[in-house]
């Protein structure tokens, strides 16, 4: 990395740190007496993040800063809006966090070396069924999804693992820029997508479908297979209305969420409420009302996060996660290598479509899905898987670097 650069990047580290303090300080009084605990986590969380700055740069000198420095901002406003909400779940997400950034190093170091390790599609096929498998089979439901696994007080959910191998799945399918059988290709996407609709992960679903779409127009140019997959994401959407209630229940309340406020639209009306109260430059830390939002901490976190800190908080954190696609698309574009190159897509893919899902979602762009807002939303498989994708992304961003290109 080039000194100039790393100066600018010390010095987004410290505004990070300078607004996490500040918010601290601010959460510390929010019960009327001094509470230390904020400024506590928002030590541990600074000192999470400069050591994992500072120890992967060194080992990585040519790695992208920005992917650790981008997503751990967005954690950082997390945890703010996390222990504001519900204090024992911002110290479970400092601690996934703490993980995360581990694990962030150990798959960039990972990715550095796995073009020399010959993974074939197939196997990455099998990995991905077996993880959509196990939730069926071993799985608990919840909210309507049987897609977690649960042992004790530790609950996992593949389908995060999933996104990753999928997403090597196709890039190694497609990595001459051909679908070289298609019969066998195609039905292997309806396998993952058919354990997707029976674990009635119907969100889930729809974010494989269209990444798989994304990646094979990036791959094939073939404007005629976009067509026909856009032709059958409508087909599977009409299919999923009549089949599935759930769906007909979030449609409607999509539609006319104020035909049955304290029932089916109950959640898009608090939601809409929440963002209405926010304004322009929001309520202010503290002064509004998360109470009244259901799965705040979740599927709601970013109506909760606009009505304290208003469009302009908002439209900054939305810029945050484009700098984050931008990053992951800049770096598919710098290998030439084609396993690589949409592996990277693939990934990429999958934030952009999960941020516009769960962001169009709450606003009442798009029906509500259930998904989880990437390093935002209260949930240790979203948030380590999450950095196990941007590890993958540093170290295809190395082997760039350093102009390989074999594989």
């Amino acid at each position: 990395m080039k000194p100039h650069a790393n100066i600018i990047y010390k010095e987004n580290m410290a505004i990070i740190a300078l607004i996490g303090i500040i918010a601290s300080l601010v959460l510390s009084f929010y019960n009327g007496t001094f509470s230390p605990i904020p400024v506590y986590g928002e030590m541990i969380f600074i000192a999470i993040m400069v050591s994992g700055y500072i120890f992967t740069n060194l080992l990585f000198p040519q790695q992208d800063p920005a992917l650790i420095l981008l997503s751990s901002f967005i954690v950082q406003l997390s945890l703010i809006m996390l222990y504001r909400i519900n204090p024992y779940s911002a110290e479970r997400q400092l601690i996934w966090y703490g993980l995360g950034v581990v694990l962030f190093f150990i798959s960039t170091l990972a990715s550095k070396a796995w073009v020399e390790v010959k993974i074939r599609d197939l196997f990455l096929f099998v990995i991905t069924v077996l993880l959509l498998l196990s939730p069926l089979v071993f799985g608990v439901e919840r909210w309507g999804s049987k897609s977690w696994i649960v042992y004790k007080k530790i609950s996992f959910q593949p389908s995060e693992l999933a996104k990753i191998t999928f997403s090597l799945f196709l890039a190694d399918s497609l990595k001459d820029r051909k679908i070289k059988n298609p019969l066998q290709f195609f039905g292997q996407i309806l396998v993952i997508l058919l354990l997707l609709a029976a674990a009635r992960d119907l969100g889930g679903a729809m974010i494989f479908y269209f990444t798989a779409l994304a990646v094979i127009f990036a791959a094939t140019s073939r404007l005629d297979i976009a067509a026909a997959g856009m032709l059958m994401a409508c087909i599977a959407g009409l299919v999923g209305y009549k089949q599935f209630n759930h769906v007909k229940v979030r449609i409607k309340a999509w539609l006319n969420p104020w035909e049955d406020v304290p029932g089916k639209g109950y959640q898009i009306v608090q939601s809409l409420f929440a963002i209405a109260e926010g304004g322009f430059f929001g309520t202010g830390l503290g002064l509004g009302h998360p109470d009244y939002i259901p799965a705040v901490t979740t599927d709601f976190i970013f109506s909760a996060f606009f009505e304290e800190f208003g469009f302009l908080g908002a439209s900054a954190l939305i810029v945050v996660y484009l700098l984050l696609i931008y990053r992951g698309i800049r770096i598919a574009l710098s290998i030439n290598n084609g396993f690589l190159s949409l592996a990277a897509l693939g990934i990429t893919t999958f934030f952009g479509i999960q941020i516009f899902t769960i962001i169009g979602g709450v606003i009442k762009l798009i029906p509500m899905t259930g998904v989880t807002l990437p390093f935002m939303s209260y949930g240790g498989s979203s948030m380590v898987m999450s950095f196990v994708s941007i590890g993958i992304l540093n170290g295809i961003k190395i082997r760039a670097s350093s102009g390989e290109s074999n594989g």
